[in-house]
C-alpha cells in the first residue's frame, strides 16, 4: 500500500487556505517529497514527517513556487543535531538542475553547501529509470518549460503519477494509462485558460482517455475557486476524483 500526502495544494499566490505545492509519496522503505514551494518544510512537521526523514527529492521545474524550500531543507541540512542519517538524501531535477544550484551556490555560499554523504544532487531526465530500495522512478516530459517533468512512481504493484505543471498534449496519454493514481494540476478554469496549465476539463480529459484508475486535482490558483471543480472535470472523468486540500491523505 502506498500512501500520499498533499502538503501543499496551492501555487506562488499567497493563501491561508492552500500552501505552495508540495506532494508526499510514501511506500513501504522510502519517504518521496515531490516539489518543495515555500515553508514545505515546516508543512511536512504538520504530518509528522522531519525533514531528515525524508529520502528522496524529486523536482519538476525550477518556478520559485516549486523548489524555493530547496535552499532551507540544505541550510537546515547544515544543522547536525537535527539532520541524522545513515544514507544521503537524493535530490533529482531535471535538466538544467546543476546549473540551478550552482547560481544558488554563488548567492548562499556555505551556508547551503552540504557534505555528500548527506545529500547527493543529479539530474535525471527522460528516457531513463531510477530504482531506489523499493520504488522505481521514471521522468516524464511535460509542456510547461523548456525541461519540466512529471514522474512515474512505481512500487507494491502500484503506479502513481505526478505531472506536475504542464499543459494537454496527447503524448501524455500513454505515459499515464492506467495509473492507479493520477496527480494532476488542474491550475485555472476552462473560462480562465492559461497556456502551460491545464484547466478541471483537460485535466479529466487526460485522465479519462488514459484509463486511470483514480484521479487526484491540485495546484489550484485563487480563480479556481470560484467555480464547481468537480463539476467542471467530471463532464469527461467519471472515475473517482478527489480534490487535492493540505494535509490530506490518501492511500492507493
Amino acid at each position: 500500500m502506498l500512501e500520499v500526502i498533499v502538503i501543499g495544494s496551492g501555487t506562488g499566490v499567497p493563501s491561508l487556505k492552500r500552501a505552495s505545492p508540495a506532494l508526499v509519496v510514501k511506500t513501504y522503505q522510502t519517504c518521496i517529497l515531490l516539489d518543495s514551494g515555500p515553508g514545505t518544510l515546516r508543512q511536512l512537521l504538520k504530518v509528522n514527517i522531519h525533514f531528515s526523514n525524508l529520502d528522496v527529492i524529486l523536482y519538476t521545474h525550477l518556478h520559485p513556487d516549486h523548489i524555493t524550500d530547496l535552499i532551507h531543507f540544505l541550510f537546515a541540512c547544515k544543522y547536525t543535531p537535527a539532520f541524522t542519517r545513515e544514507k544521503p538524501v537524493f535530490i533529482f531535477g531535471p535538466r538544467g538542475f546543476l546549473s540551478f544550484y550552482e547560481q544558488l551556490e554563488k548567492a548562499f555560499g556555505h551556508w547551503i553547501a552540504v557534505p555528500e554523504d548527506k545529500v547527493s544532487l543529479s539530474e535525471i531526465s527522460s528516457p531513463s529509470i531510477w530504482a531506489h530500495e523499493d520504488v522505481i522512478i521514471t521522468p516524464f516530459a511535460t509542456f510547461h518549460t523548456e525541461n519540466s517533468q512529471g514522474y512515474i512512481l512505481q512500487s507494491e504493484g502500484k503506479k502513481v503519477v505526478y505531472t506536475g505543471d504542464t499543459d494537454f498534449d496527447e503524448s501524455l496519454i500513454k505515459v499515464v494509462e492506467n495509473a492507479d493514481l493520477l496527480i494532476c494540476e488542474a491550475s485555472f478554469p476552462s473560462n480562465y485558460k492559461v497556456e502551460g496549465h491545464l484547466t478541471p476539463v483537460l485535466a479529466g480529459k487526460l485522465a479519462a482517455e488514459a484509463k486511470v484508475k483514480s484521479l487526484l486535482l491540485t495546484h489550484f490558483y485563487p480563480e479556481c475557486e470560484a467555480i464547481d471543480i468537480v463539476e467542471e472535470c467530471s463532464q469527461v472523468y467519471t472515475g473517482p476524483l478527489f480534490l487535492a486540500q493540505d494535509l490530506l491523505f490518501l492511500t492507493v
